[in-house]
């Protein structure tokens, strides 16, 4: 597993150059928790509605996380 966390990681960091595994952890479970909730919808949304709805909570994840490491 830690392979495989070190590898994602590398790709994670492109994006969030500060971020550690913790931040890691986080996003895939925030990504499990919008699909949960996205199977609890009477209708599939497009999916590009699907890609702003996970950017904009992905961006909120990792503006407050940055914001209490200060």
């Amino acid at each position: 597993m830690v392979n495989l966390s070190h590898h994602l990681l590398a790709d994670f960091r492109k994006y969030n150059p500060n971020s550690g595994i913790i931040d890691l952890k986080a996003y895939y479970r925030g990504f499990r928790y919008v699909r949960e909730i996205l199977k609890m919808l009477p209708e599939k949304p497009e999916p590009i509605l699907l890609a702003q709805i996970f950017a904009k909570l992905t961006y909120a994840r990792t503006y407050s996380s940055h914001f209490y490491r200060h």
